[in-house]
C-alpha cells in the first residue's frame, strides 16, 4: 500500500500532462477519435496491456494474470460537452464551443495512471484487470449500453466494476460513496404543441401554444408534488421553450423539452404515463394538438452494498478514516448505471475542490476546473481497489 501511494505521487507530473493535453483537445460524444489515439499511445508505452478498440471511439485494455480466474474492471469516460470555456489558462480548450466541463479529461488521466501503477505492481497470478475508456457518456442512450452490447463485461469473467467521478462538492483528499441507489434515473421529454396560428391582437380567434406551454411548465409540477411518493426523490425540470418569430403573431407551434429524474422504476413508468395524459388533455382543452416523445434515458445507478462496503474499507486503509464519507442521493445521472445492472458495481466520487475558486465551480459550467492534486489520489484509488479485489479473490 505504501508502495502504491508513493508510486502514484511520483506519477503526478505525467498525470497533469495527460490531463492538460486531453483538456486542450476535447471531442464530443462518439467523436473521440483523437482522444482514442492519444490514450492508446500511452497504453502502448506501458507494454503490458492488450489494447483494442470498442464502440467505435472507445478502448479496452486488458492486463491478464498467469492463470485463469476472476476479472475486475475500471472505467473512465472520454467525451466533452458543447460548452465554450471562459477561463484563460494555459491548457484551456483549443476547440471553439467544446470543453471538458465534466472532468472526463481527469477521469482518463487517472485511469491511465492506474494502468501505470498496475503495470508496475502485478502481484496476482489469477484473473486480470480490464480498463474501459468509454465514449459517449454525455449523450443518451450512452456509450455504456453500446459497449455492453459488444460484450465489454461478458467476454471475460468480470466480477465487479468501479468508476470514479470528480466533484467540486468535496475538497481534495476526500472521497465519497453510497451503498444501494446512488444516482437518479433520467429521461428526456420533448413536446411540440401545434395550432393554426393567428394575429396577436385577436387571441380569442386562435389557440395559443405559448400560453398553453406556459401553463404546462407550471402545471406539470403537480405530478411531482401530488402524485409522487414524497419518500422517493423526483425532479421534473423544463429546460427548453422555443416558440414564435414576431411579437405580434401567435405562432403555429411551441417546442418544450425537459428532464425527469426518479429513483424507482415503477414510479418512473407511471410518471411518464401521467405526463402523457396531462399534456394531451391540457392541449386538447385549448384546441391544440400535442406530440410527446421520451428519449431513452439512464437507469438508477446502483452501488452493490457488499462491494461498496468492501471498497469503503479498502479506501479507509489507503486514505485514512477521515478521508472517506457517505454521500446523500444524487439527482444527477450517469450511464455507468447500465454496468451496475450487469455486475456488482461501485461508483466513487473524488473531491477536486481546492483554494482556487475555479476548482469550486460546478460541473457543466464554462469556468469549471479541478485541483490537480486530486489526480494521483484518483489513480491510486482505482489501482488499489483492483489490486485488493484480485488479492482477496473477489
Amino acid at each position: 500500500m505504501a508502495f502504491l501511494w508513493a508510486a502514484a505521487q511520483a506519477l503526478a507530473p505525467e498525470l497533469v500532462t495527460w490531463r492538460r493535453h486531453l483538456h486542450a483537445y476535447p471531442e464530443l460524444s462518439f467523436q473521440e477519435k483523437e482522444t482514442q489515439r492519444f490514450v492508446s499511445a500511452q497504453l502502448d508505452q506501458l507494454g503490458v496491456f492488450s489494447v483494442r478498440e470498442i464502440g467505435g471511439t472507445g478502448l479496452v485494455a486488458d492486463l491478464e494474470g498467469k492463470e485463469e480466474g476472476p476479472w475486475v474492471a475500471l472505467r473512465a469516460d472520454m467525451d466533452a460537452l458543447p460548452i465554450q470555456e471562459i477561463a484563460d489558462r494555459p491548457y484551456r480548450s483549443q476547440r471553439k464551443g467544446l470543453m471538458h466541463a465534466c472532468g472526463h479529461d481527469a477521469h482518463m488521466a487517472m485511469l491511465l495512471g492506474a494502468a501505470a501503477l498496475l503495470a508496475q505492481h502485478k502481484p496476482w497470478t489469477k484473473g486480470g484487470v480490464r480498463l474501459i475508456f468509454q465514449p459517449g457518456e454525455e449523450r443518451a442512450p450512452g456509450g455504456a449500453s453500446l459497449l455492453l452490447n459488444e460484450g465489454v463485461l461478458s467476454d471475460r469473467p468480470i466480477r465487479a466494476i468501479w468508476g470514479i467521478h470528480v466533484t467540486p462538492q468535496l475538497p481534495v483528499g476526500q472521497v465519497g460513496l453510497r451503498a444501494g441507489p446512488f444516482m437518479a434515473a433520467s429521461d428526456e421529454l420533448h413536446m411540440t404543441l401545434r395550432g393554426p396560428g393567428g394575429h396577436a391582437a385577436y387571441p380569442h380567434q386562435t389557440p395559443d401554444p405559448i400560453a398553453v406551454g406556459a401553463l404546462l411548465v407550471t402545471e406539470l409540477q403537480a405530478i411531482v408534488s401530488r402524485a409522487a411518493d414524497p419518500r422517493s426523490p423526483t425532479v421534473l425540470t423544463i429546460g427548453q421553450f422555443h416558440a414564435g418569430e414576431a411579437p405580434n403573431v401567435i405562432p403555429t407551434e411551441a417546442r418544450l423539452a425537459g428532464t425527469l429524474r426518479t429513483f424507482d422504476e415503477g414510479w418512473r413508468a407511471r410518471a411518464k404515463a401521467l405526463l402523457q395524459i396531462l399534456i394531451t388533455q391540457k392541449t386538447q382543452a385549448w384546441g391544440l394538438t400535442a406530440e410527446l416523445y421520451f428519449a431513452p434515458g439512464y437507469p438508477v445507478l446502483y452501488n452493490d452494498p457488499s462491494l461498496t462496503k468492501r471498497t469503503e474499507e479498502w479506501l479507509r486503509a489507503l486514505l485514512g478514516d477521515t478521508a472517506v464519507q457517505e454521500l446523500p442521493l444524487w439527482m444527477s445521472s450517469e450511464d455507468f448505471a447500465f454496468y451496475s445492472q450487469v455486475v456488482p458495481a461501485c461508483f466513487i466520487r473524488l473531491g477536486t475542490a481546492g483554494p482556487d475558486p475555479s476548482t469550486q465551480q460546478m460541473v457543466h459550467t464554462p469556468a469549471f476546473d479541478i485541483d490537480e492534486r486530486a489526480l494521483p489520489i484518483g489513480a491510486a484509488v482505482l489501482a488499489h481497489v483492483a489490486l485488493q479485489a484480485l488479492s482477496e479473490g473477489l
